[in-house]
């Protein structure tokens, strides 16, 4: 029987001549997420892609079909384009290999889930594909992982859960049942729908938390998260090994040994200082601001110190990254004009989305 008040649901797909021009639709289409780019010229004649996207208020599910391709997510896309989401992926055909962070390789085969952190680096070569997708957003992602696992969710990056295993089993049922019953589901059933969603989600995840659990203990876990959410609110007070222990009770050495996964403590604060330098300087709002006024406001010694690491990281200069911006906006071209009314629901949708 049919709700009374129906999801809200949209669809893309690629059509007429040319496989160069549907994967550059395609490309349009998929720009609010991914970079994307084919395996080579000649295999875009047969491309043809499609997404039938449903929106029940707190998720985002997506069934996508979508000829081989690569997929990326750079550091610089990551820090500046405002996705804050974890993406999970059930690919029911196809599959890819590649990379989840600088060098840990990846490989998804049909029947296989992934989860991904959006505001994390990925990049893929995928086979033709037909994938069921489902986008949380941070908040609640967290909120669920997060009380289950006890650490922070966005180390689950990169985990998979095999076909052949009883939790991707469980979650791959799930989502194949929560596809199927979309067309019996209201608006006002979507709150109890995205709880259990949610919960099967940090149910079937935590045990690709559970040695990492163990090894560092669900204290230093926790306390970990609270630092990290301490130096997200604080970029321009100082944050020193030693400012950071007294705020936390904490030793230098546990300090040490709590960031020794993220490349150490100093490291991870300067690159969060950058991504929100690089997020600042692409901003309009902020086009008044000196580059020199944003190395001051995210804690930097100098503007000299500050352009260097940021050319190091991103590749451009920061006067080079306004300038990009401030270019690509008088020409329309940021970001890529989706080029159908679907592609440009499903792009608001996602961006809107909250908790």
């Amino acid at each position: 029987m049919a709700p009374a008040e129906p999801l809200p649901a949209t669809f893309f797909a690629t059509a007429g001549p040319g496989g160069a021009s549907r994967f550059e639709a395609w490309r349009a289409s998929i720009s609010v997420l991914f970079d994307t780019a084919p395996l080579a010229r000649d295999t875009l004649e047969d491309f043809h892609a499609s997404v039938h996207a449903t929106h029940l208020g707190q998720l985002l599910l997506g069934d996508l079909h979508f000829g081989a391709q690569r997929f990326a997510r750079s550091s610089a896309r990551a820090a500046h384009d405002g996705l804050d989401h974890y993406l999970v992926q059930w690919y029911l055909e196809g599959g890819f290999v590649g990379q989840h962070s600088s060098d840990d390789d990846l490989r998804v085969a049909p029947g296989d889930v992934v989860f991904f952190d959006m505001a994390r680096t990925q990049h893929t070569v995928a086979q033709k594909s037909h994938v069921l997708s489902l986008i949380v957003p941070r908040a609640l992602g967290d909120a669920a992982f997060g009380a289950v696992v006890g650490t922070d969710a966005a180390r689950l990056h990169g985990s998979v859960l095999r076909a052949g295993s009883v939790f991707g089993g469980l979650l791959a049922d799930h989502l194949a049942a929560l596809h199927r019953r979309l067309p019996t589901i209201g608006m006002a059933q979507a709150d109890d729908v995205v709880r259990a969603t949610t919960h099967m989600l940090a149910a079937c995840l935590r045990p690709s938390q559970r040695t990492l659990a163990e090894a560092q203990g669900g204290i230093e876990a926790v306390t970990l998260e609270r630092i990290q959410r301490h130096i997200a609110r604080h970029l321009g007070a100082p944050l020193t090994p030693e400012a950071l222990c007294q705020a936390f009770g904490i030793s230098r050495h546990r300090l040490y040994q709590l960031f020794e996964p993220l490349g150490g403590v100093a490291r991870y604060v300067q690159q969060r200082r950058l991504q929100r330098a690089f997020q600042t300087l692409s901003n309009p709002a902020y086009r008044r601001l000196r580059v020199a006024d944003v190395a001051t406001r995210l804690g930097f010694s100098s503007e000299a110190h500050f352009s260097r690491a940021f050319r190091s990281t991103f590749g451009h200069t920061p006067s080079d990254v306004r300038a990009m911006a401030e270019a690509a906006r008088a020409t329309g071209m940021a970001p890529p004009t989706p080029s159908t009314t679907a592609s440009v629901e499903y792009a608001d949708w996602l961006l809107s989305l909250h908790v």
